[in-house]
């Protein structure tokens, strides 16, 4: 979306591009909650999933005829009230179906890696074709609608959880360990969600193309497969928080190199660095967010986790980093990615020493 809305027959100057992408991660602050919250009342993961998968695909083929600042924005907001749900929903399904059936969470979620390196590889060929980058709103609703018809399959059962009609408890899901893990997170998360729009604008300006970009987002997310395979393993050697700094500790350094300018070379390397940060961050993050609070309030757990890293946390480093880019440059972007993982990564060490103290 960052290099869509950046042609010029769009006329928006990079803050506004920010905002543009920024949409998104600010509403799922306060509307993933509230998706958990359904589900977490209601029990029905599928329904819900379904409702907002098809909404959003009706929606996406509209930004095709969206041309002033104003209507994007707004089309911004409706499409996103509903985008957000995908993933927590998705999730929750997974995260209910491996602790029922005593599987691997990793082992499903890097199925959704294989999937996203396939879209990203497959739509950085078509936008430089001649069906453009708008090429993307129409495929995305295809299989949106395609996707909805797999969920639909999946039987009732699978997507019923046990449900409480009991007051919600908010100090249940705000206890101080999952406080201080969503501190960290942001910081770490931020950085990590805020690439993926800026990466595709750090390789143009080098003078990449769109399909080397999507090449690169292929090679990080075929290498997020393995380490997601692999995930529980180092849990249960090194354990949740270790796993969870040293991969914290990698994205850092990462961006740090990327910030030097370094060879091409040198960024396909960089390439496989941040899939296994990924591959190792998504999975154990979410199942530690598990074991920090209470089964009856997984799901909004969930959602407020989501909605802070992927939402407070990337709205707040979208707009920075449009603001940055008008001040200095995209070396400056990963300048501040650098210093702001490497603070989450020391209150991740904080809190295991809190953990150990307690």
């Amino acid at each position: 979306m960052t290099l869509y809305f950046s042609q010029t027959k769009f006329g928006l100057t990079p803050s506004q591009v920010g905002i543009v992408v920024a949409i998104l991660p600010i509403l799922s602050i306060g509307v993933q909650p509230l998706w958990g919250m359904l589900t977490d009342r209601t029990g029905r993961v599928r329904a819900w999933l379904i409702l907002a998968m098809l909404s959003a695909a009706l929606i996406s083929l509209t930004f095709l005829v969206a041309t002033s600042y104003i209507w994007i924005v707004i089309l911004m907001v409706i499409w996103s009230v509903f985008q957000c749900a995908h993933i927590p929903l998705v999730d929750m399904m997974t995260l209910d179906y491996t602790t029922r059936s005593k599987v691997d969470y990793g082992a499903i979620r890097l199925f959704g890696s294989a999937g996203f390196a396939i879209a990203v590889f497959a739509m950085g060929r078509i936008s430089d074709s001649t069906w453009g980058l708008a090429s993307t709103f129409v495929l995305s609703a295809i299989l949106l609608i395609l996707g909805s018809v797999f969920v639909r399959m999946i039987p009732e059962k699978s997507s019923i959880r046990d449900v409480t009609l009991a007051p919600l408890s908010w100090t249940a899901v705000w206890n101080k360990h999952f406080v201080f893990f969503l501190c960290g997170g942001m910081l770490v998360f931020g950085p990590i969600y805020a690439n993926n729009y800026y990466f595709g604008l750090y390789v143009t300006n080098s003078g990449g193309s769109t399909t080397l970009v999507g090449t690169l987002f292929l090679v990080a997310v075929l290498f997020e497969i393995p380490f997601m395979k692999v995930a529980s393993q180092l849990v249960e050697r090194y354990g949740n928080v270790s796993v969870l700094v040293g991969a914290a500790i990698i994205s850092a350094v990462r961006n740090g190199v990327l910030a030097l300018e370094p060879p091409i070379w040198v960024v396909w390397l960089l390439a496989i660095a941040q899939g296994l940060v990924v591959g190792l961050l998504i999975p154990v993050a979410l199942q530690f967010v598990r074991t920090l609070v209470d089964r009856q309030v997984s799901s909004t757990a969930i959602g407020v986790y989501m909605a802070l890293t992927s939402g407070l946390a990337t709205a707040g480093f979208n707009m920075l980093s449009g603001k940055i880019i008008e001040l200095d440059d995209i070396l400056g972007v990963f300048w501040m990615y650098t210093i702001v993982t490497a603070l989450g990564a020391l209150i991740w060490i904080g809190m295991s020493r809190r953990t150990l103290k307690g």
